[in-house]
């Protein structure tokens, strides 16, 4: 923050001073009595969010000062954020219905402004939630039977973070692809040397099932596997997996240079923000996505609005660990439903009518923070 000090004769004098000099906008920080008159300490007002240029021996409590500003101002939003909450309740408390009950099902703000700027006018509250069911239904990317990636075949790598359940997913597929292509045609292939018995647990899932399996310890050794295996239908991939923001992330990108086709495994139980950053990581570029632990998930509301912005395709659904049996296809209408019903529990968590304004005001808060960032 650049603060300048002017001397004058008297306030009126300073005032106009510091507009000239500052501009109609200019903001006085404090004023206190001088030897000649009036001293002002006056900013721009553009400059009050920048770091401060002025020592503070030169401009005593310049620091103190502008921190008071920024408490006020953050006062200010949350107060102004709450009225406009309360005003557009009162105008127009279809939308907001609407976007309460997308915030209590566990999906984002994002989404919800959007759904709700497309809302049709003229309905009912109970219309506006059937037209919120269908949209949601509708845009949930599901891959059809067809589409299937174990009935197509090829070779697949699934990907995703630790502990989403990456392996005994890839067994449940192997199961599925057994059932479809026979024994003799499915292949497991591991390549994760990180977790404790990784290679013992997939070599039992493989006796199993009766298939062969395979260890590829980096990149090479899968390269020269992966010719030998060409004339199996079906080559499902195991792993090893990280966090979203581990550097090592980046490896799966190498896949796609081999003709490996990915396969994002997604925990529905994930926080939010957890939730972007394991798409961001694993979902770009993916053929399609595999949903683990809906079982464990009472609001899965937070995937669904992941796979609906990502556009990623859902091909199937995990709701527990036996193998095959808590494979399923996935049906967006059940997955919709489960979701704004997660919105009707009672937690800790539901947000009583009296704190959806707090909650604007820290949306408006953060939102200001972005655009000062910007």
């Amino acid at each position: 923050m650049s603060v300048r000090v002017f001397v004058a004769a008297n306030a009126r004098e300073g005032l106009a001073r510091v507009r000239r000099e500052l501009g109609k906008d200019a903001v006085v920080l404090s004023t206190r009595p001088h030897p000649q008159g009036v001293e002002l300490l006056a900013s721009a007002y553009g400059e009050l969010a920048a770091p401060a240029a002025v020592d503070a021996a030169e401009v005593p409590g310049s620091s103190r000062i502008l921190q008071e500003l920024n408490r006020l101002r953050g006062l200010l939003q949350n107060q102004l954020a709450g009225f406009a909450w309360g005003s557009t309740r009162r105008r127009d408390p279809v939308r907001i219905a609407l976007m309460q009950t997308l915030f209590a099902a566990g999906f984002g703000g994002e989404l919800a402004r959007t759904l709700a700027a497309r809302l049709p006018r003229g309905l009912d509250i109970d219309a506006a939630q059937r037209w919120l069911r269908q949209v949601l239904i509708r845009n949930l990317p599901v891959l059809p039977r067809s589409e299937d990636p174990v009935v197509r075949g090829g070779v697949l790598a699934l990907v995703g973070s630790t502990g989403a359940g990456k392996t005994t997913t890839l067994a449940k597929l192997a199961a599925r692809g057994v059932a479809v292509h026979g024994a003799g045609e499915v292949v497991l292939v591991g390549t994760d040397v990180w977790r404790v018995a990784a290679g013992a647990q997939l070599a039992v899932y493989a006796d199993l099932l009766g298939v062969p399996v395979y260890t590829a310890a980096d990149a090479a050794a899968l390269a020269a596997l992966l010719p030998q295996l060409a004339d199996r239908k079906l080559v499902l991939i195991d792993t090893a997996g990280h966090a979203p923001l581990d550097p090592r992330v980046r490896d799966v990108a190498a896949f796609d240079t081999l003709g490996v086709r990915r396969i994002a495994v997604i925990a529905a139980g994930l926080q939010g923000v957890a939730l972007e950053q394991a798409m961001t990581r694993f979902g770009t570029g993916a053929a399609a996505c595999v949903l683990t632990k809906l079982d464990e998930t009472p609001q899965p509301g937070a995937a669904l609005d992941c796979l609906i912005r990502h556009r990623l395709s859902l091909a199937h659904v995990c709701t527990g660990q036996r193998v095959p049996e808590d494979l399923h296809a996935p049906h967006a209408a059940y997955l919709v439903d489960r979701a704004l019903k997660g919105g009707q529990l009672a937690t800790p968590f539901t947000l009583e009518a009296d704190d959806w304004p707090l909650l604007a005001g820290v949306e408006a808060e953060r939102a200001a923070k972005d655009t000062r960032a910007a």
